[in-house]
């Protein structure tokens, strides 16, 4: 997957993420039709996929172990992925991947 040509903006972080990311996505039997998106408002980046058991679009969010989670930006994305399941993919130093699913119900304290 040639990222370079398909989202030329991304820095170097992140496309380096999304790859690692894309690569664990192959391998994964349940999903197709894996696409990279950039959800316009926002600028943020995410694999769109396609799981063939749910029948559900997943949108996974690659994400540098070390940073901290917006929360209002998965919110955000939330709100405009209406028909797509949101996952966290948390991505570590030795390439292992935590994928966390994000559901609605935030609450305001």
């Amino acid at each position: 997957m040639d990222l370079d040509t398909i989202c030329p903006d991304l820095n170097g972080l992140t496309r380096a993420l999304a790859q690692i990311v894309h690569k664990d996505l192959t391998n994964d039997e349940r999903l197709s039709n894996i696409q990279p998106k950039l959800e316009r408002d926002t600028g943020e980046f995410y694999w769109s996929a396609q799981n063939k058991e749910q029948q559900q679009m997943m949108a996974y969010i690659p994400t540098q172990h070390s940073k901290d989670l917006d929360f209002e930006l998965i919110k955000v994305l939330q709100q405009k992925l209406l028909d797509c399941i949101i996952i966290v993919a948390i991505v570590d130093t030795t390439g292992n991947i935590l994928y966390y699913q994000m559901t609605e119900g935030f609450k305001e304290k």
